[in-house]
């Protein structure tokens, strides 16, 4: 066999490779994919917590071992361009980005979690993350570039993956920070990947001559190649959807962003139990010599920025001089009454013992008013205000839960508790709230109903049985005066759901809901009224 006669039967080996290797990736994706989700414990919500899909030891190296299949796949696809004499541009110039996206694949799941229990992520492997996020569509857009002549199909085929890896990965990105998760961009991670593979099929069925051969048979008219005119289309189309993207997240998180840019929140970290903790401390350009501190927890699957701008509670902190903080929960967040070996119970984290040493923490570096330190929180944080008010009796002043709970196991309002100090309680629930019914009852598991959990307070906090009513448009507001001068007081609204309730734009602009109303400024100034008291 002659030199000329051994290049052609390698190069055509390496062609049928890389056609093979093509429609492989997809199956391969789906696989890993699988894998993943199967083994991630992510209970409530896929969107919030991203980072348990690479978090399991367990099948750490199965999955490492599919995904390095899937990209080495991807590269052979690419590669089999040039192979097939078809696009040696597109193989060298989309090659050279493939391979790094590759590589930071790659450390990213080989980077193992900081904790033995997987409740962090590797701060390698979020390098990794956003530098793979950034390198994946160039492989797509250069090849839709390279052969834009002499394949005009695929050429068509890779612009249009490379826009819908961009839409894809901002929305999800988007998606997950709204929900709270603490490494947002994980999530883009999966469907960015899942275009990535269906395109190296794509190229794999073209390296295999099928779109051309069923072109010919369908006789379907030709493609025209992208010309500078559908070139610049395509382009507006992407930054389009970046700045629509943008133009919907920027509003909603612009005071928070803008609050940690210019250093009023920062981002700090405690070891409490087994795991390093962090959470967002906002602490007001003019702070009064002995602040209050308001700690607001976020719901399952959140976290500390997303409670921070969805409460609005910053504005409050300013208001009256006082220090508030968002912490962030470990996996399906707080380890509330109520919590199984399914959901809430989280070994080497101890969020009692958490908070305890936060509050001890900002007592010592900015002088918090021992007498003035508040919880609050929404769904799951409101079950861990609770919580907490029980645990902490003898240095939480008041607690306010918003859409929360208290109960057993089984649904009783009976947990134990035993108050050191009385705690006021202020909860706000709506009627309509399918998340944690008002009336108790059984969802994901087993609510106490609310009145249960009211004279539950006010049994321990010695309330007086007569109360005041007062009435907000669909919202009916109760108090007891209770003993040492605490209060416990709820807020019931008619036709509330399960949420935070404020006033925003579009609620003005619909003429308002039941949840349309101040829920921050009636907590903060619920707080301001009623400082620890004495022991009873």
């Amino acid at each position: 066999m002659s030199e000329s006669e051994s290049g052609t039967a390698a190069r055509g080996r390496w062609t049928r490779a890389a056609r093979i290797a093509g429609l492989a990736a997809p199956v391969l994706w789906a696989v890993t994919a699988t894998i993943e989700v199967a083994r991630a414990n992510i209970g409530h919500s896929i969107i919030s917590r991203p980072e348990r899909f690479f978090s399991d030891a367990t099948w750490h190296w199965p999955i490492v071992l599919l995904v390095a299949a899937t990209v080495a796949a991807q590269v052979v696809a690419i590669s089999g361009l040039h192979s097939a004499r078809l696009g040696r541009r597109a193989a060298i110039y989309g090659g050279a980005t493939i391979l790094p996206a590759a590589m930071f694949r790659l450390l990213m799941a080989i980077a193992l979690p900081s904790d033995a229990h997987g409740y962090s992520i590797d701060p390698g492997a979020i390098t990794a993350s956003h530098q793979l996020l950034l390198w994946l569509p160039f492989g797509p857009l250069i090849t839709a570039l390279v052969l834009r002549r002499r394949s005009p199909g695929l050429a068509w085929l890779s612009a249009i993956t490379a826009i819908g890896m961009v839409w894809v990965g901002l929305w999800a990105a988007v998606w997950s920070a709204r929900s709270g998760a603490s490494q947002p961009q994980l999530l883009a991670v999966e469907p960015m990947e899942c275009l990535a593979s269906i395109w190296a099929a794509a190229a794999g069925a073209w390296l295999f001559g099928l779109p051309q051969r069923l072109h010919s048979a369908a006789r379907l008219p030709t493609i025209p190649a992208p010309g500078r005119k559908s070139g610049a289309a395509l382009s507006i189309v992407m930054i389009a959807g970046i700045v629509f993207v943008t133009g919907s997240f920027v509003p909603a998180y612009r005071p928070t962003i803008e609050s940690q840019l210019t250093g009023k929140t920062q981002v700090e970290t405690i070891h409490a139990d087994a795991v390093d903790r962090t959470y967002r401390v906002h602490r007001p350009s003019g702070p009064d010599a002995s602040p209050g501190l308001v700690i607001v927890l976020h719901g399952s699957f959140g976290g500390g920025f997303q409670i921070e701008a969805d409460s609005g509670f910053d504005v409050e902190a300013d208001r009256l001089g006082w220090i508030a903080v968002y912490p962030d929960g470990v996996a399906d967040g707080w380890d509330a009454f109520g919590s199984t070996v399914k959901w809430g119970r989280h070994p080497g984290a101890d969020d009692v013992a958490f908070i305890s040493g936060l509050i001890d923490r900002l007592e010592a570096s900015d002088g918090v008013d021992p007498n003035r330190i508040y919880v609050t929180g929404m769904s799951r944080g409101g079950m861990m205000s609770y919580r907490l008010g029980c645990a902490l009796s003898d240095r939480i002043a008041a607690i306010a839960p918003v859409s929360g709970n208290m109960a057993t196991e089984s649904g009783s309002a009976d947990v134990p508790c035993t108050l050191a100090h009385p705690v006021s309680v202020f909860a706000i629930h709506g009627t309509s709230d399918g998340t944690i019914p008002i009336k108790g009852g059984k969802v994901d598991i087993t609510f106490s109903p609310m009145a249960d959990v009211i004279a539950r307070w006010r049994s321990m906090d010695q309330c007086d049985e007569a109360s005041t009513q007062a009435t907000d448009g669909p919202s009916t507001t109760t108090d007891w005066a209770c003993s040492g001068g605490s209060t416990v007081s709820t807020r019931v609204v008619s036709g509330g759901w399960h949420t935070w309730p404020k006033v925003t734009g579009a609620t003005a602009a619909l003429g308002g809901s039941p949840d349309s109303f101040d829920a921050a400024r009636l907590i903060a100034d619920f707080f301001a009224a009623h400082p620890r008291v004495a022991a009873a």
